[in-house]
């Protein structure tokens, strides 16, 4: 799943006992059989967003004297339950039942202890809610002329399956399920894991559909969905959307097929071995909570992250959608097949399937750089997030619901695959690849722990867990400190908070130390490791080193400072010719170091913003989208009356990359990481008042307000939308808000929006901000006023104004 605002409405809960959450081992499913009745619409004596359902699980014991059943349910009416023995159908005297609301444990004591060894059958009938939050069994709609349709469809990671039916509702507790939907054929498609098996009318104008039997899985992997949609596709995969829309996803599903080719050759287990699990549905969902979920057989997506229409998608959208895909389709090994035991390693699911979105998309797309963009995009990102105090380690203590939604953050996804990429170098990569795919054959159809797969891996290169471990189970990472002595240089470490401060923090990691003193010497990232607090790097006449820079292409997951002597060599050699041979990974990592060291008071930014005055000759993606995010985030702590200095500073710094990039759409014929930089160049020169840049917006909004037939380009559109309304007045603002208004395309609004944002007449601001008070105002809409300084006093008087219809939201 991929992490990208995966995050539910829930409360803290109050503070059970950590260990009544968890289930016990006493009883295990082994399959259940399922029947959900939906009603979108009152039927009856049955309320519309209901459903009826009848599960019965197949339960075992393997223990004597157990006499009580304990399994998950949430939000559902238990109408009756029973327990037979299923080799004579005999019942079994029920004694009591109780359920706690806080831990969602339902008990089922018996008046006789089970047998062990003996297959059970457990059966609930139940009526439930088709939920309005995104989560569970969940209600969404979208309108067709006019006319609001109704639509049903799942959501059950982590821990929501429970708002579906009764289970065992933890990854370990794995089986099968067979599925039948009752409903409408004449206004819904049913869709789930597996292809149908039959369909029979069962009257009222209702069909009971029944799936095949799905492999060994969690519960949270069980989708369904009950739809108006229309198919496309006639391959191993196919796509699911709304009428009308389904043109927008040829390109998915045709990525989505070299994708599946290329990650079943690479992981060496083909996706066959599953089960009849072709085709394989790719649903875009108008309302989703992550940008997709990787449910065996029925991946769900929210629509901007499957849909792409060349006409109206950036080249990033393109890229995005390609990669969520492969993030995904390679959950169905890593997270499907084998799945981590418990949320408290969710890292195991979540690491590796963002390691392949960036490098097995590189399979696919060689072109577009991912291994490159892997370290500012993925690796520096979580290294800026984790460097606060509060944090976690990789492994760490779940308990409740709440507990394991806090797991799907950039720790378990991007530091983690920061780790495994570690692993890699370390092992090189055929070994690193040969490991894993004895690691997925080892544990497939059952779950996994983190020494499972170090256990695999020190098969192939001995310590190696020791070398790693530390990296999940410490929280944060280290500062490295680099000094230089008569015979080489000394490197230190002590963990690096973003607040400047110690903590009278004492941990140590196992550092991956690489280095370079010359160009030849960057293509070296097999590393050295390290386990002791300072360590010697012996070099002759070290003195006499062009320069000596720590950790080669970023492979290692820390940060690097140097002494005042040793930045000035690397700052000389930044300024020669081609950066004095300095890899662009170690440019964009001097560049990310070097904000980030400032920001947390460890250097000065008088220091640091001297060396990085080499920006003015930087034409290179990676270093300026690291450049980006330490100037963004400086920007915010620039006064009033220095916003002048900062913007002629930063119209300095971006001449020369501007004069590359040019005011202009993309051409085929150049790097695809360069379209990136352009529209990165165009934003920030645009907005700190670059006269070339302004001029050409303007112009092209001008162009596009009197034929809009004629569109602007995608890469260029945020860029045009927003200096067309900062230069124009109340009729580029309108013009802009009526297509806003009339749009039906998603992504389309939303560039729109953050147009509108850029306004600054405060009569307009007051009309942008009214947005707020539409129950489907995108959340984008608040970033936006955030990011534009000029509107936050005119919004703050708003929000006050208007607090009472605020709070009705």
């Amino acid at each position: 799943m991929i992490k990208l605002l995966r995050l539910r409405p829930v409360e803290e809960p109050n503070r059970t006992e950590p260990k009544e959450y968890r289930l016990n081992e006493d009883v295990w499913p082994s399959h259940y059989d399922l029947e959900i009745k939906p009603y979108f619409a009152n039927e009856s004596n049955k309320s519309a967003f209901t459903f009826d359902g009848i599960t019965t699980i197949t339960i075992t014991t393997f223990k004597e004297g157990v006499s009580s059943i304990k399994l998950h349910q949430s939000e559902l009416d238990i109408q009756s339950w029973n327990l037979l023995r299923r080799s004579n159908s005999q019942m079994v005297r029920r004694w009591n039942e109780t359920y706690d609301p806080q831990t969602e444990i339902l008990t089922l004591e018996l008046a006789e202890p089970l047998l062990p060894k003996v297959e059970y059958l457990l059966t609930f009938h139940y009526i439930g809610v088709i939920q309005e939050k995104l989560r569970g069994f969940y209600r969404s709609s979208f309108s067709r002329s006019g006319e609001q349709i109704w639509l049903g469809t799942t959501q059950f990671e982590p821990t929501d399956a429970r708002l579906a039916f009764p289970c065992f509702d933890e990854p370990r507790f794995k089986a099968t399920f067979e599925l039948k939907i009752n409903h409408i054929p004449l206004e819904y498609s049913v869709y789930s894991n597996t292809p149908i098996r039959s369909s029979v009318d069962v009257g009222n104008n209702r069909s009971l559909t029944t799936f095949g039997v799905t492999p060994k899985m969690s519960t949270y992997l069980l989708a369904f969905i009950v739809a108006p949609f229309e198919m496309t596709g006639e391959g191993q995969i196919r796509s699911l959307t709304r009428p009308g829309i389904s043109n927008q996803t040829s390109y998915a599903v045709q990525e989505g097929l070299k994708l599946l080719q290329y990650l079943e050759d690479w992981i060496d287990y083909p996706i066959g071995n599953f089960y009849e699990i072709f085709p394989i549905y790719m649903a875009a969902m108008p309302d989703f909570s992550a940008a997709a979920m990787e449910n065996w057989g029925l991946i769900i997506y929210r629509e901007s992250f499957l849909l792409y229409d060349p006409l109206e998608d950036t080249s990033l959208d393109q890229q995005q959608i390609t990669t969520t895909i492969a993030h995904e389709l390679a959950h169905q090994w890593f997270g499907n097949l084998v799945t981590c035991d418990w949320w408290s390693v969710t890292w195991l699911n979540e690491s590796f399937a963002n390691y392949l979105e960036y490098f097995g998309t590189a399979l696919v797309e060689p072109d577009w750089e991912l291994e490159q963009q892997f370290v500012v995009d993925s690796l520096q990102s979580a290294m800026r997030m984790e460097a606060r105090v509060l944090t976690h380690p990789l492994t760490s203590p779940v308990h409740s619901p709440f507990d394991a939604l806090r797991k799907f953050d950039y720790i378990s996804y991007d530091k983690g695959a920061a780790v495994l990429r570690m692993v890699e170098h370390f092992l090189t990569k055929p070994i690193f690849q040969l490991a894993l795919r004895e690691y997925v054959k080892a544990q497939a159809f059952q779950t996994a722990r983190p020494d499972d797969l170090f256990a695999v891996l020190d098969r192939h290169k001995a310590n190696t867990s020791a070398y790693i471990e530390p990296w999940t189970t410490q929280p944060g990472f280290p500062l490295v400190t680099v000094s230089m002595t008569e015979g080489g240089f000394t490197l230190t470490q002590k963990r690096f908070f973003a607040n400047g401060t110690d903590n009278n923090e004492n941990s140590l990691w196992p550092i991956p130390v690489t280095y370079a003193t010359k160009p030849e010497d960057f293509a070296n990232t097999m590393p050295t490791f390290v386990t002791a607090a300072s360590y010697d790097v012996p070099i002759p006449n070290a003195s006499s080193v062009r320069y000596f820079i720590v950790n080669n292409q970023q492979v290692g997951y820390y940060r690097v400072n140097y002494e005042p002597k040793l930045w000035d060599k690397i700052s000389n050699a930044l300024r020669s010719d081609n950066y004095g041979g300095i890899h662009v990974l170690n440019r964009a990592q001097i560049v990310d170091n070097l904000f980030n060291l400032a920001a947390a008071d460890v250097m000065s930014y008088a220091a640091s913003l001297k060396i990085l005055d080499y920006l003015k000759t930087e034409t290179e993606y990676l270093p300026w989208l690291a450049a980006v995010y330490g100037l963004d985030k400086l920007s915010q702590k620039i006064q009033p009356d220095d916003e002048k200095l900062f913007s002629d500073h930063i119209l300095d710094i971006f001449e020369t990359v501007y004069r590359k990039v040019d005011f202009r759409p993309p051409v085929n014929s150049e790097r695809r990481v360069n379209s990136y930089l352009r529209r990165k160049v165009l934003q920030w020169t645009c907005r700190h008042g670059h006269e070339d840049c302004r001029r050409k917006a303007v112009e092209e909004f001008e162009r596009f307000r009197k034929n809009p037939s004629v569109k602007i380009h995608p890469d260029l559109r945020d860029i045009v939308y927003c200096e067309g309304v900062r230069k124009g007045s109340a009729i580029q603002f309108d013009f802009l808000l009526n297509r806003y208004q009339t749009s039906n395309a998603t992504k389309e609004r939303d560039l729109i929006l953050k147009g509108l944002s850029c306004v600054e007449e405060n009569d307009l601001i007051h009309k942008y901000l009214s947005f707020m008070l539409s129950p489907n105002m995108s959340e984008n809409l608040w970033r936006s006023v955030v990011n534009n300084p000029r509107m936050v006093s005119s919004a703050i008087t708003y929000i006050v104004e208007n607090s009472e219809a605020l709070m009705e939201l």
